[in-house]
């Protein structure tokens, strides 16, 4: 479980192996077994990793339900879209989302 959700992870954060090997500092090769499950993660590189990637280790580990509060679809790709911009695109969202927000407010 945890191989599949570390490569879906690291592709919605537009990464490769190797940049997440490099930010965990091993091998490319050992961040691969990782994800392919031939290798268990360290105590440290679980961590790390569950930083990276802003969830949690019980996540991670396959504990937790990825849709612990039954969004849609179309609401767990924004959330994901919005991780995955740059802090200039997040603040760009945000003001778009308050915005819409006020305006159906007013109605």
């Amino acid at each position: 479980m945890a191989s599949l959700r570390l490569k879906e992870l690291r592709e919605l954060k537009k990464l490769n192996q190797a940049d997440v090997a490099a930010h965990l500092q091993i091998a490319r090769a050992t961040y691969a077994r990782y994800e392919t499950g031939e290798r268990e993660m360290t105590y440290n590189s679980l961590i790390a990793l569950a930083e990276l990637f802003s969830v949690s280790v019980d996540y991670l580990l396959g504990r937790l339900d990825p849709n612990p509060i039954n969004l849609c679809d179309d609401e767990i790709a924004l959330i994901n879209m919005l991780r995955a911009v740059d802090e200039r695109g997040q603040h760009s969202i945000h003001a778009v989302a308050k915005y819409e927000y006020s305006q159906s407010c007013k109605k």
